[in-house]
């Protein structure tokens, strides 16, 4: 009787532990299929959150903030006459120089996050759209693996039937090594691309599998360009640092006046500012050039990707010809596999095409606010 009872628990102890077993098993299978599903917003959001750098930028406004208020209690210190020229150096404190430098610290530090905020949205989305491009890619060559090897069947049985030659055979196999390797690469590809943008995103771990929504559309941009030459020298961080440069460089000429028109202090300052003047008229005039430049190169993209979609359609219609002569016997395998590797070679330059044009469009919306 009590052999039989341990015989019964020695079953309940086993059915427990299998079950444990497979419950573990479910686990570690639910875990290797953990998916994020994620559009490009939804991306550059889950970078942006908790980002360190962000952390940095906000206490460089706090502490340019604090100088604000350590420059305005410096200005109010200052009371009376002020002797010159032993005394000269209170003169800016006391006309607000120093306060007004403060705001601008202050006003620079906040440009700068967003600049800083504007440089992670472009990195994020290049290394989004680089895992779309390497997925088509794949996806690309992979079909031309399957109509490859299919071919190839066709070779051997026509080789055993005596209609063709071992070197039609050979050419069979080469073109089916060939586009082998080339998915091979294409797979180590999209998992560079898909490690490059997890880091990005923060997300740890190797059984993480990403599905990206949002795919590398082409959409016809249009835009006013001297507009937005205009707009961007009013809120470009660069054109900012420069005109208040010149700005500060009158109010300190005009404090070096109180030394007289001849001093030393008056002379140098002056130097200051017309150096200052040239260098914010000039660089003004090239970072318009540079934006004309970045919508030129969305003009260059777009012709790029129309002439890709042209060459696609060409390559097609040739390889579907190709076909058909090679079922008749006026062509040889390897003129037929030549075709289908250009078709293949068509699409990867329109994918690329397409990748150019996007992240142009993308830099240009960058360039016309605070620059990138």
């Amino acid at each position: 009787m009590f052999i039989e009872r341990e015989k019964i628990m020695k079953k309940r102890f086993l059915s427990v532990l299998m079950t444990l077993l497979l419950l573990m098993s479910s686990v570690a299978v639910f875990a290797e299929e953990t998916t994020y599903t994620i559009s490009l917003e939804n991306a550059i959001n889950m970078a942006m959150e908790d980002n360190p750098q962000f952390v940095s930028a906000d206490a460089k406004i706090k502490n340019a903030e604090k100088q604000v208020e350590k420059a305005k209690k410096d200005q109010k210190n200052v009371k009376g006459f002020i002797r010159l020229p032993a005394n000269f150096a209170l003169v800016p404190v006391k006309n607000g120089y120093y306060v007004e430098q403060a705001r601008i610290g202050v006003e620079s530090a906040k440009r700068e996050k967003v600049k800083s905020e504007n440089a992670l949205r472009y990195d994020v989305t290049q290394k989004y759209y680089s895992v779309k491009l390497a997925e088509a890619l794949l996806s690309s060559v992979q079909d031309t693996y399957k109509i490859t090897e299919e071919n190839k069947k066709a070779i051997d049985i026509q080789f055993g039937l005596g209609m063709v030659s071992q070197l039609d055979v050979d050419n069979a196999e080469y073109a089916l090594m060939q586009t082998k390797a080339a998915c091979e690469k294409y797979e180590r590809n999209l998992d560079v691309a898909e490690e490059s943008l997890k880091i990005a995103l923060q997300i740890d771990g190797q059984d993480v599998k990403l599905n990206l929504t949002d795919g590398i559309e082409f959409t016809p941009f249009e835009t006013n360009v001297e507009e937005d030459v205009e707009n961007a020298m009013e809120s470009r961080l660069d054109v900012y640092m420069l005109k208040s440069t010149c700005e500060q460089a009158e109010k300190y000429l005009k404090a070096t006046s109180a030394l007289g028109n001849n001093s030393a202090e008056y002379s140098a300052a002056n130097q200051t500012l017309i150096q200052n003047q040239y260098t914010y008229t000039n660089s003004k005039k090239m970072i318009g050039l540079s934006i004309i430049a970045a919508y030129n190169d969305i003009l260059n993209a777009a012709d790029s990707v129309h002439l890709a979609e042209r060459n696609v359609e060409l390559k097609t219609q040739e390889y579907n010809v190709a076909k058909i002569q090679y079922d008749i016997g006026m062509i040889t395998n390897t003129q037929l596999t030549g075709a289908l590797s250009a078709v293949t070679s068509a699409k990867i330059e329109l994918e690329n095409a397409k990748l150019t044009y996007k992240l142009a469009v993308e830099k240009y919306s960058y360039e016309i606010t605070l620059g990138l």
